[in-house]
């Protein structure tokens, strides 16, 4: 199993995960086909190849993501057909 399939199987596992760094959001997303930018501070934005953008910030100080962020990531990822 590739770096990306784990990444992608722990962030869509149920019950959602609690321990998902901010890191390995940056470096899945990277895999699918996202860029990310910061242009200072904390918010991140994300474009897709095909187009598709959507903003994050990224946690502090412990860059574990939110229950929230998680929700998000996962639906963004259905959005663009990489889970179903």
């Amino acid at each position: 199993m590739s770096k990306k399939e784990k990444l992608l199987a722990k962030l869509c596992a149920g019950p959602p995960p609690k321990d998902f760094p901010w890191h390995d959001l940056i470096t899945l997303m990277g895999y699918i086909g996202f860029k990310n930018t910061c242009s200072g501070g904390s918010h991140y934005m994300f474009e897709h190849t095909s187009g598709f953008r959507f903003s994050m910030s990224k946690t502090h100080p412990s860059g574990i993501l939110k229950s929230y962020q998680v929700r998000d990531a996962k639906n963004v990822l259905k959005h663009i057909g990489v889970v179903s």
